[in-house]
């Protein structure tokens, strides 16, 4: 009888081991947080910053962004602002079937190279003062998946900020031999 149990038991073993957990979807969600200080906070540069775990804090496995173009005809009044832009940039959206919300609208930068700079683009001319399209950003709470609970199989979320690029702006590097200006004496 004794021996019957431990095979019985070698057997689930087993069987748990070489299929892994089928996980799906919780009744409940946590609630998304909506604390407008910590997005805010989240742009400082440095550890002020660096607080608020991101996506870093996330496994690879669980972080599956995609991003597919949104047709510009649909959102020509949404592209007025970057047309007249010196960074122009177009709208995509940004979907992870690990996150909730899964889409979210993003902008993305058109071009590396500043309009009416070309001389000067930083992918032309590497040198001092040249200028570059940059993303600009802002972050949003998120749910984000992140494991699995083995005994409910269901999947686990946590709030997590994620970075969203707004629009696109020109920027240029610093110009490292900028000649030493004479002060005048007071």
């Amino acid at each position: 009888m004794y021996s019957l149990q431990i095979v019985t038991l070698f057997i689930i073993v087993s069987y748990i081991r070489s299929h892994p957990t089928q996980c799906r979807e919780p009744s409940t969600l946590p609630t998304l947080s909506n604390d407008l200080l910590t997005q805010s906070v989240a742009i400082l540069p440095g550890e002020e910053g660096m607080i608020l775990r991101g996506l870093n804090s996330v496994e690879d496995t669980f972080i599956d962004i995609t991003r597919q173009n949104i047709s510009n005809h649909r959102n020509s009044g949404l592209q007025s602002c970057s047309v007249q832009a010196t960074c122009q940039w177009h709208f995509v959206k940004n979907i992870d079937p690990n996150r909730k919300p899964k889409t979210i609208i993003e902008a993305q930068c058109s071009h590396s190279c500043c309009r009416r700079s070309e001389s000067t683009c930083c992918d032309v001319n590497n040198g001092p003062g040249c200028t570059r399209c940059q993303p600009i950003y802002y972050y949003v709470h998120v749910l984000r998946r992140t494991g699995c609970d083995t005994v409910s199989r269901r999947y686990t979320y946590e709030n997590k900020l994620e970075k969203v690029v707004a629009g696109c702006t020109c920027i240029r590097s610093p110009n490292v031999l900028r000649p030493i200006l004479p002060t005048m004496p007071i």
